[in-house]
């Protein structure tokens, strides 16, 4: 074989190498959430990843992309429909314009305990609602704790409603959301997350997240002094998938995805439930004033209004849940 017949035969071997390389290559996998590494959705989202490698090594490439760095959870959402995002661990309230009657879980104190939520989200109400993702162009995967949502302020103890009257208080992008701050007498903002320099720069007098959430946001550093514990509305997250992805995954594939999911939300369940009282204890050792024991008969006295503009499929669901839970 001559010089130059050796030369073409090398560079057809080496050609067909870099061709054949990426069908070899790891899919990529991204997963969008809009808080930092050391929020629930981040680390659910990580768990995710370490059980997809380790069920189907080098085969996909799961990469999480955490503090919004694909944009709010709306922009999120929008994109998993597209199928340029292929996974998200997003708040419901925001699911909110996509799959209407997820507000039904958002309906202010109709969950008391965490009991109470796992009986419904586990169950035919919680899968029920899993599946009505599909007409949205996403895929419910599976439910996991955001927590119970309370209301901090920079000006003064919310011992009731009357004490956030006309507060700038920030809510997630919800109808929901803005009707239950509507009718308890403050000024809703809805707005994405992260809020910390509107809150420091006061153009927020306050806002409503989890323990979980003021904890890890360092609320009480951005001029957050007052907590009060009002429990007001349960705060699930969800594993929600794109559509497109999921369904052209190889039905193997796909098991180990929801599977996954499962085992990554249990994760997150147990990370907010287990820290939740020393996440508490942490942000009044830093100074933060606490109302252990809110007015919460008048919390929902205010917010009962909500209820009355339900109706169809929302309305059935709400039912079905206090059912579930007498």
């Amino acid at each position: 074989m001559s010089f130059i017949s050796r030369t073409l035969t090398g560079l057809g071997f080496a050609a067909s190498l870099v061709f054949a390389a990426p069908a070899n290559a790891a899919e990529k996998v991204n997963i969008g959430v809009v808080t930092g590494p050391t929020f629930v959705h981040t680390i659910a989202a990580q768990k995710f990843r370490e059980e997809v490698d380790k069920a189907l090594p080098g085969k996909y490439e799961v990469v999480v992309h955490h503090s919004a760095a694909l944009g709010s959870e709306t922009q999120v959402l929008q994109q998993l429909q597209l199928g340029t995002v292929q996974m998200s661990v997003c708040t419901t309230g925001p699911i909110e314009a996509f799959v209407p009657e997820i507000k039904a879980l958002e309906l202010p104190f109709l969950f008391t305990s965490y009991e109470a939520s796992d009986k419904v989200l586990d169950g035919p109400i919680g899968q029920g609602l899993l599946k009505r993702f599909d007409k949205a162009g996403l895929v419910g995967m599976h439910f996991l704790d955001n927590g119970f949502r309370n209301v901090t302020n920079s000006k003064r103890a919310g011992n009731g409603p009357d004490d956030l009257k006309g507060m700038k208080i920030r809510t997630m992008e919800s109808p929901t959301h803005l009707a239950i701050w509507r009718a308890i007498g403050a000024n809703p903002t809805p707005m994405a997350w992260p809020i910390t320099t509107q809150l420091q720069q006061g153009v927020l007098d306050g806002q409503e997240n989890p323990i979980s959430v003021i904890s890890a946001g360092k609320l009480n550093e951005a001029g957050q002094k007052y907590l009060s514990l009002t429990r007001h509305v349960y705060s699930a997250l969800v594993f929600v998938g794109s559509k497109a992805f999921i369904d052209k995954l190889p039905a193997a594939d796909r098991k180990v995805f929801m599977d996954a999911a499962r085992s990554a939300a249990l994760t997150g369940r147990r990370y907010v439930r287990d820290n939740e009282a020393s996440q508490l204890a942490g942000l009044k050792a830093a100074g933060m004033l606490v109302v252990e024991t809110p007015d919460v008969a008048a919390f929902r006295t205010k917010t009962e209004s909500v209820y009355a503009s339900l109706g169809g499929d929302t309305k059935k669901i709400v039912e079905d849940i206090r059912q579930t839970l007498k």
